[in-house]
């Protein structure tokens, strides 16, 4: 899934010419730290909220920081994701050209994870990352069921480099042998969620696939 398939278009835009007053009041009103200044359907930057509360009310945006912190709408969900977690935002502005097109907020990739990653579900989930050569969903079944269990959630997507990122949710939280099996198979395991089982080996989730995608 592309950033373009999750653009808001329900957020305010800002002008260079309003007032430090009129950005916070919306930033309270929309529940968001950071809002786009747009001219003439132009990306000017993102203003954050910490730099607002140090002018005064009656100051203008154009004399507050602004970053050019954007995505383009063809990158990947998972890219947007670990943009959002490096630039520490809570909406991520999509533009192509110079042109603002819209914007992601947080809780719109939140959904995306837990819709279409299977992380809402009960039980544990593991991404894989896989060549598409070795791809094959009937080894990947065959692992897990070996292990009795089912992959109640299957999700896979492509990224920019040629590799498949698969997202496998399972009934169970006892995963163990199952990462062993794929280990044992050579199978790259990105990072596994929800598995008390095996919690003190690996970290934190979020962060853990986080690192992942930025040095990808």
């Amino acid at each position: 899934m592309r950033a373009q398939k999750l653009l808001t278009f329900d957020l305010p835009l800002l002008l260079p010419i309003d007032k430090v007053s009129r950005a916070i009041s919306l930033m309270d009103e929309y529940k968001v730290a950071h809002l786009p200044i747009v001219v003439e359907d132009q990306f000017q930057g993102l203003i954050k909220e910490e730099d607002l509360l140090e002018h005064e009310d009656t100051a203008v945006l154009a004399e507050v920081a602004t970053y050019q912190i954007s995505v383009d709408p063809n990158l990947h969900l998972y890219d947007v994701v670990a943009q959002m977690s490096r630039a520490d935002v809570d909406i991520l502005p999509v533009v192509f050209q110079g042109k603002y097109m819209g914007s992601i907020d947080r809780g719109a990739v939140m959904s995306f994870l837990t819709k279409e990653a299977g992380w809402g579900l009960e039980g544990s989930t593991v991404i894989l990352e896989i060549t598409s050569a070795k791809y094959s969903l009937a080894e990947i079944s065959r692992l897990v069921e070996e292990n009795s269990t089912q992959i109640t959630s299957f999700n896979m997507t492509q990224k920019d480099s040629g590799a498949l990122i698969v997202t496998i949710k399972l009934n169970t939280t006892k995963i163990a042998a199952i990462l062993s099996s794929f280990e044992r198979f050579d199978y790259k395991i990105l990072t596994f969620f929800n598995s008390p089982e095996v919690e003190d080996e690996l970290r934190s989730k979020f962060d853990a696939f986080m690192r992942y995608l930025e040095t990808d």
